[in-house]
């Protein structure tokens, strides 16, 4: 079975989903109305896939000296992995609205976690529907 490290597009993820243990994770998110992410994802997301709250999940609370969305502190982001049934032999393909900006931030913490099997849907939930 081939392992994903980067970019996946949605023939490659459709032939993935049909061998593999994967876990799709849903970045979907609107800096300016935060809730839109969750309330479209509840409207339709990829088959199986969890949601990944920025705010909540990405991130941890911001403080006096912190950016916007400052990093998770380690142990507690493991267990939001853990809770989506992510270990190390899992793979995770992440994936946004159609830049994967959002879905590149997970990407990344996971690869700063160790993570190697994540990739990013590549043109996202807008490319997987263009798809039928």
């Amino acid at each position: 079975m081939k392992t994903f490290h980067e970019l996946i597009n949605t023939t490659q993820l459709i032939d993935l989903l049909a061998v593999a243990d994967c876990r799709l994770i849903d970045c979907r998110s609107d800096l300016m109305q935060p809730e839109k992410g969750r309330a479209d994802y509840l409207a339709g997301h990829l088959p199986g896939a969890v949601f990944a709250d920025l705010d909540v999940d990405l991130a941890d609370p911001i403080t006096s000296t912190s950016g916007r969305h400052p990093l998770p502190e380690v142990e507690r982001f493991r267990s939001v992995l853990e809770s989506w049934g992510i270990s190390n032999d899992t793979q995770v393909v992440a994936y946004d609205y159609a830049n994967g900006a959002l879905a590149a931030r997970l990407w990344w913490m996971l690869r700063w976690m160790g993570h190697e099997r994540v990739a990013v849907l590549d043109g996202g939930i807008a490319a997987w529907n263009a798809t039928g």
